[in-house]
């Protein structure tokens, strides 16, 4: 597997692409109209996920080439569908880089994907975590995130209550929002006070030129 479809740059991180699997068909994604590339890297795995091992050699290799800050797990996938891989990739990076830190991007959805609440289970092994919220509104919430059927009914209380129970275990925690036509940002940004975090809004990404 090349290392450039499961790891990539990104400002001042490396971004860890581990799987493709995704519970939600997001409306504003960008996986579709950019065709699975992102700034002149192709990120599909094409069903071969890549093994801690492999990701943990890549992290190594990139930083010995140029430093970064941080690694993001955020591809195009939903990375908690992998939590254990993930976990043990986090252990890696911390024992062999620790003066890099982690942090997990996520629909919010892996409370539903793992079975159980695995807040706790992420606490020890992320410095931060941005968790897709996007509306205050429950049913827009299906509307934009176009999830899988098994997550719709109790999708949008999932990630509310996921983001609830990561900002009192994870130091940097904050819900996101993409600024979308017809979405109130400011009742998003209300609901997220009353989770106990804050929200960071993003632009709607279209065209995409680097190809």
């Amino acid at each position: 597997m090349s290392d450039g479809s499961f790891v990539y740059r990104y400002r001042r991180g490396l971004y860890l692409n581990i799987t493709n699997r995704c519970p939600s068909a997001c409306a504003f994604c960008i996986k579709s109209s950019w065709g699975m590339r992102f700034r002149g890297r192709d990120l599909r795995l094409n069903g071969r996920e890549p093994s801690p091992a492999e990701v943990s050699a890549a992290a190594q290799k990139s930083y010995g080439e140029l430093p970064f800050k941080e690694i993001v797990f955020c591809g195009y996938g939903e990375a908690t569908y992998r939590l254990a891989d993930m976990l043990a990739i986090c252990g890696e990076v911390r024992e062999r880089l620790p003066e890099v830190r982690r942090r997990l991007n996520t629909v919010g959805l892996g409370d539903m994907i793992c079975g159980r609440p695995i807040a706790a289970e992420l606490a020890g092994s992320l410095e931060g975590i941005r968790i897709s919220l996007n509306t205050a509104d429950e049913r827009q919430w299906a509307e934009i995130m176009r999830p899988l059927p098994e997550f719709r009914e109790r999708g949008f209380q999932s990630v509310t209550g996921f983001i609830r129970a990561c900002a009192s275990r994870i130091p940097d925690t904050a819900a996101t929002a993409v600024e979308l036509p017809g979405v109130d940002i400011s009742a998003c940004r209300s609901l997220a006070r009353s989770l106990g975090v804050r929200l960071i809004t993003r632009p709607y990404l279209e065209g995409y030129e680097d190809r």
